[in-house]
């Protein structure tokens, strides 16, 4: 199991299991949201393979003393596996937002997160996975190194993987180490996103990361790492690296 897949078990619950094409609360978080007294923050599904998958996800907002219905939120994508809320601060105005991720299933790990802010008084989505620019690409290059760009930046990674095994190697390289051909890699949309405290600011962050892999999706050498902050328009990026895999932890 990769750092990863621990975290997200970490931040998302195990859901109870439920009947086939039975629609279920999820779970419900209490909070601040509005500015108003407490709301009660409830996630909703419908499962269809023993409560692992869950379709038709949206989220209730109501009073916590009224039971007033305030919002009903449906994201774009709302299909996934082990869907899941946290309530907390990201745009350090003091009020708990609403942060929901999903996984998408398969070996990618990838997953689907937004942030919802409610106060003003109607939703505002303040973070949408998939409106995240690209800035990265990848590329095979001499000396047995990957080459990650940032276009936004003038920054280049350079990944040592001459212990990939000659095998793999000999595929892409001259016994010189030169390539014998141009060959490119590839950067994913975004992966996974880890909200994260920082103290020094009393709010909650982000860390937006993007799977680096070779010839095949399976061929993964490790993540670019986009640590980000709200900065009262948006989620701006504040800090970049690039993390890699060790050697017993390669997928």
């Amino acid at each position: 199991m990769s750092i990863l897949h621990i975290a997200a078990a970490m931040l998302l619950s195990v859901l109870p299991a439920a009947a086939h094409g039975t629609q279920v609360q999820i779970m419900e978080r209490c909070g601040c949201v509005t500015g108003t007294g407490e709301q009660r923050v409830r996630l909703y599904g419908t499962y269809e393979n023993k409560g692992l998958y869950a379709t038709d996800i949206h989220i209730t907002v109501t009073q916590a003393d009224s039971s007033e219905e305030i919002a009903t939120i449906v994201p774009e994508q709302n299909a996934g596996y082990l869907p899941a809320i946290l309530l907390a601060d990201f745009t350090g105005d003091g009020l708990q937002d609403i942060f929901l991720g999903m996984d998408s299933g398969g070996s990618g790990g990838f997953g689907y997160y937004y942030i919802y802010d409610l106060s003003a008084g109607e939703v505002s989505k303040i973070f949408d996975f998939g409106q995240l620019p690209m800035p990265y690409a990848a590329e095979y290059a001499d000396g047995y190194r990957l080459r990650v760009t940032d276009s936004t930046e003038p920054t280049e990674y350079s990944l040592d993987i001459h212990l990939r095994g000659m095998e793999y190697l000999d595929r892409l390289y001259n016994a010189d180490g030169t390539l014998k051909a141009p060959v490119g890699a590839d950067v994913s949309a975004v992966n996974t996103v880890l909200p994260f405290f920082v103290n020094t600011d009393d709010r909650f962050h982000l860390l937006v990361m993007r799977r680096i892999t070779g010839l095949y999706n399976a061929d993964a050498f490790g993540y670019t790492m986009e640590f980000m902050r709200y900065d009262g328009e948006r989620f701006a990026s504040y800090f970049r690296c690039v993390s890699v895999y060790g050697t017993d932890t390669q997928n």
